[in-house]
């Protein structure tokens, strides 16, 4: 069923609406073309059939009266009137309105009439003086006059070289007018049924094309909404919470980049529920393990009876303290996506350090090199950096007894390279994995996919590997791009 707030209802509408639009265009211009070129085809045709009838009827005209003057020579040679006027009788007929015999000076030697009740018997012996009737008498051969709606042909009657007499047809127009009238009705009928024909079958071919069309367009549409009702059906799912599930679109046209952008922001936003995930975890690890020995700690201070031991309880809370506002600002800077590039994780590794060494009376030193690499850092990449950087730091003060300590960040197109060296007492082998800061080190590497290497000599060097391009194994995530 059509529903008209839906795309594809609105795409066959349209298609429609074109096609019908194009068959009244269609239908107009072989209209136009029939009045503008069919005018003057008509207008030819009604006089070149004009032209033809009248030429046709004059011919005959003109052969009935050359007949008929043949037939009154034998009459006039005897001057047998009776006989004269018996034939013009037989011959009158519907378009002849009248049949004079003349003879050399112009009397009537008979005439009949159409219509008349004495069929011009009236007019026989009378002389007739106007100028058709002089011009006809003169006439040494066939003459046509024309005199209104009378055609007016004169032809003598001769015998040898004798001229007899002259005989006089007048015909009348008004039937050839009519049956031009006629024809020229059932002409432009004709051509009026041949328009209508033809628009018919252009009727009749629009329809046909346009099933097949109607059928191509509903194909179409079918295939041009499919991916955006899987792009709809996706949209539902990451709504839902199912932020795993990935759009097929093969087509390179819009709606493919569509669904490529889709699939690339389910991809973020699971990369984004990764990471919260992993600072939750890191923030109860850390910052929820600090509060929570602070809040133990704070519970013996009170209940010490020595001054000198609620005091020393009271250092060690000051210390958690400092190290749980160094894990919040570390967390928050992690979080802003905009500085995690590696100049400025180098900076903020750098600041840290110094703030963190120096005022244990050691000097800090930090080198490195960044090439010109692709993948920048993602926040969560940056905050385990940052932490075992941190971790490090932290066993440096604690144990190490160094005076100096340098640091080198390393970052090519095949690693990220974090040393770590003092120059302090160092540990023996068997101590390695007992700290829980280097636990939290070599957990952390794996997470990363990398390698974590202590070595002893002459102090200790931490050294954490990270191949590019990374890949937290656990979660599938991939390094930030640019």
């Amino acid at each position: 069923m059509l529903k008209f707030n839906s795309i594809k209802t609105k795409l066959v509408l349209f298609s429609i609406f074109l096609i019908l639009l194009t068959a009244v265009i269609f239908i107009g211009i072989v209209i136009n073309l029939d009045r503008k070129n069919l005018s003057d085809v008509r207008k030819d045709s009604k006089a070149l059939m004009k032209t033809s009838l009248q030429a046709e009827w004059e011919a005959k005209s003109r052969a009935m009266t050359v007949l008929l003057s043949n037939r009154l020579i034998q009459p006039m040679y005897n001057f047998d009137i009776f006989e004269v006027r018996y034939i013009i009788m037989t011959t009158i007929e519907k378009d002849i309105s009248y049949i004079y015999v003349h003879d050399k000076e112009g009397r009537l030697l008979a005439a009949d009439v159409k219509g008349s009740e004495t069929r011009g018997a009236e007019l026989m012996g009378k002389a007739l003086d106007d100028e058709l009737t002089k011009k006809a008498i003169a006439a040494s051969e066939m003459l046509v006059q024309k005199q209104g709606n009378i055609i007016d042909i004169a032809s003598p009657i001769v015998l040898g070289q004798k001229k007899l007499a002259v005989v006089r047809i007048g015909f009348s127009t008004g039937g050839i007018q009519n049956t031009i009238a006629e024809m020229t009705k059932e002409l432009e009928g004709g051509l009026d049924k041949a328009v209508i024909t033809a628009i018919n079958y252009t009727l009749l071919a629009g329809i046909i094309v346009a099933i097949p069309i109607i059928a191509v367009v509903l194909i179409f549409t079918k295939r041009l909404l499919t991916p955006v009702y899987a792009l709809i059906d996706g949209t539902r799912r990451a709504a839902a919470g199912d932020l795993t599930y990935k759009i097929d679109v093969k087509s390179r046209d819009e709606i493919g980049k569509l669904a490529d952008s889709f699939n690339k922001m389910t991809e973020d936003m699971q990369k984004y529920q990764a990471e919260k995930e992993k600072m939750l975890k890191d923030m109860h690890d850390g910052i929820g393990g600090i509060t929570t020995n602070i809040k133990l700690l704070s519970e013996m201070a009170q209940s010490r009876s020595s001054i000198k031991e609620a005091r020393n309880t009271l250092k060690t809370i000051s210390e958690l303290a400092k190290e749980g506002l160094s894990e919040i600002r570390s967390l928050i800077y992690s979080l802003d996506v905009k500085e995690t590039s590696w100049r400025s994780l180098i900076a903020e590794l750098r600041g840290f350090g110094s703030s963190m060494i120096e005022p244990h009376n050691m000097s800090f030193n930090m080198k490195s090199s960044v090439e010109d690499v692709r993948e920048q850092a993602s926040s969560l990449l940056y905050l385990n950096i940052f932490r075992t950087f941190k971790e490090a730091l932290t066993n440096i003060v604690k144990h190490s007894k160094a005076k100096s300590v340098e640091a080198a960040l390393s970052v090519n197109t095949a690693n990220i390279t974090l040393a770590i060296k003092d120059d302090g007492i160092g540990f023996k082998e068997d101590e390695k994995g007992r700290g829980r800061g280097i636990s939290n080190m070599t957990v952390r590497a794996k997470e990363l996919g990398g390698q974590l290497t202590i070595i002893s000599d002459n102090g200790a060097c931490v050294t954490l590997e990270i191949p590019i391009p990374i890949k937290y194994p656990d979660k599938g995530m991939e390094l930030g791009q640019p």
